[in-house]
């Protein structure tokens, strides 16, 4: 592995720890803390996607939302 991927890797473990640990936060919070974390981080990774010009994330979560929306909504 070199010095590259080696940084990469190391800048995933560290986001997944923040990941874990801002989720064992918001689920001490509360569910409405849980929800606002969740989210936070599929906005992120939407706009991330779309950052990289790749609308499919933004779209997919879009249209899982508004599902949600129609099956949760009467």
């Amino acid at each position: 592995m070199n010095a590259a991927q080696k940084a990469a890797q190391a800048r995933l473990a560290n986001q997944a720890e923040h990941y874990n640990q801002a989720q064992a936060k918001a689920a001490e919070a509360g569910p409405m803390h849980l929800i606002t974390f969740w989210t936070n981080v599929c906005r992120k990774l939407a706009k991330d996607a779309l950052n990289d010009g790749n609308p499919d994330v933004a779209n997919r979560l879009a249209a899982h939302l508004n599902d949600f929306y129609r099956a949760h909504a009467q």
